[in-house]
């Protein structure tokens, strides 16, 4: 469920009534012992608020110290062992599950809208894992070209089998708060009016929330930028050869400075792979996807790869402390701190992040977006580079 993972995490922020009685319980199978936590979303981080830990049976009761108002939240055990809800302190969650395994065991109860979140992540795994049986694949060694173009054709047949579950659910569910987390799954480029849609029915019923704003203002962003840049996953064979980033094109320069105020420009590169990744410290998918971005640095600098890390920041220092934190270890770290305004995202027509493009050793774009992300940038290095 990691696609929907990507999505989710990054968007549980504070909350606002305050009820007596405990508000979330349950019993986690083999966690006895542990320590449980309640994460909120706080000046645009994921902060552990409240805590409890778990009884000899696994049962336990937490009791939030603050107010609850309507909006995501996350439960964990630790960083990659939890559960996202969506509730409030009127109710009363009820959680069932195992360690190891919450987001994917666990039965919640008390709370309609984290069960219909439930429902929503379940039924688009079913078709999750169709991709990840293709690109488990792709990875094998010694298979042909055509095998290859075979799988790659799978994981696009598989990603427009997700795109188009997810719209039809959203035509009669753009209000519910779930629609925040699903219709992120969905490229802003290609379905605008689908986003578009999704801000207008959310805001009546949850426009308090910061993640709501912040989705607002993309869409808003996103409305006002050129038409033409479509992701070529959604396009079949055919691919659009004005785009700043298409297939086979050298891609716009980029000289911006890095936080020590160096000037460094793509073009110093040339001769190397290079991903440029647009990213942001406040940008969670882009959090979740830097492990996978520092594991293909590690395995393939050595063999000619370079990354040149594009940052939507505003804040120097939010941006200096997340390159620390994330350990992006590589010296190419550029921003010209203005947020969607930065003037390489603008030419490169970058509207959503984390937008990644892989550059050959000839300056000539290999592939874009979703077909650099996780696995499949592995997969594309270890054709050009080997190992």
């Amino acid at each position: 469920m990691r696609r929907v993972y990507l999505i989710v995490v990054s968007i549980f922020y504070l909350a606002a009534c305050h009820h007596n009685d405990p508000v979330i319980s349950g019993k986690i199978e083999g966690g006895a012992g542990k320590t449980i936590y309640l994460e909120r979303f706080v000046n645009n981080r994921g902060v552990k608020t409240d805590s409890t830990v778990l009884a000899s049976d696994g049962s336990f009761v937490l009791n939030p110290s603050q107010p609850m108002e309507m909006n995501y939240y996350r439960l964990l055990l630790k960083e990659r062992d939890f559960i996202v809800l969506i509730t409030d302190s009127t109710e009363k969650v009820h959680i069932e599950g195992k360690a190891g395994e919450l987001n994917t065991t666990a039965i919640v109860s008390g709370s309609p809208n984290t069960a219909q979140l439930r429902e929503f992540e379940q039924n688009c795994q079913k078709i999750y894992e169709k991709e990840q049986k293709a690109i488990g694949n792709i990875r094998m060694p010694g298979i042909s070209a055509e095998q290859m173009a075979q799988y790659r054709q799978e994981i696009m047949d598989s990603r427009k089998e997700l795109s188009g579950f997810v719209k039809k659910w959203l035509e009669s569910n753009s209000s519910v708060p779930s629609a925040l987390a699903a219709v992120q799954i969905l490229d802003i480029r290609v379905e605008l009016p689908t986003y578009q849609k999704v801000v207008s029915d959310l805001g009546k019923t949850f426009g308090h929330s910061t993640h709501y704003k912040m989705l607002k203002q993309k869409v808003e962003g996103a409305a006002s930028a050129p038409a033409d840049l479509v992701d070529p996953r959604d396009m079949g064979d055919e691919e659009m050869t004005d785009s700043p980033v298409a297939i086979g094109k050298v891609p716009p320069e980029i000289a911006l400075p890095d936080p020590k105020g160096k000037i460094r420009k793509l073009s110093d590169l040339r001769g190397k792979v290079v991903l440029i990744d647009f990213w942001a410290s406040w940008c969670g998918p882009c959090r979740r996807e830097n492990p996978n971005v520092v594991k293909a640095y590690n395995k393939y600098n050595s063999l000619g790869f370079e990354i040149l890390s594009v940052s939507l920041d505003k804040d120097a220092n939010a941006w200096k402390q997340a390159i620390i934190q994330d350990g992006l270890i590589w010296p190419n770290h550029l921003s010209d701190l203005q947020f969607w305004n930065s003037k390489a995202a603008m030419d490169y027509g970058v509207h959503s992040i984390p937008f990644p493009v892989l550059v050959g050793q000839d300056g000539k774009v290999i592939a874009y977006g979703s077909n650099v992300r996780g696995d499949l940038l592995e997969g594309h290095l270890k054709e050009l580079l080997g190992r």
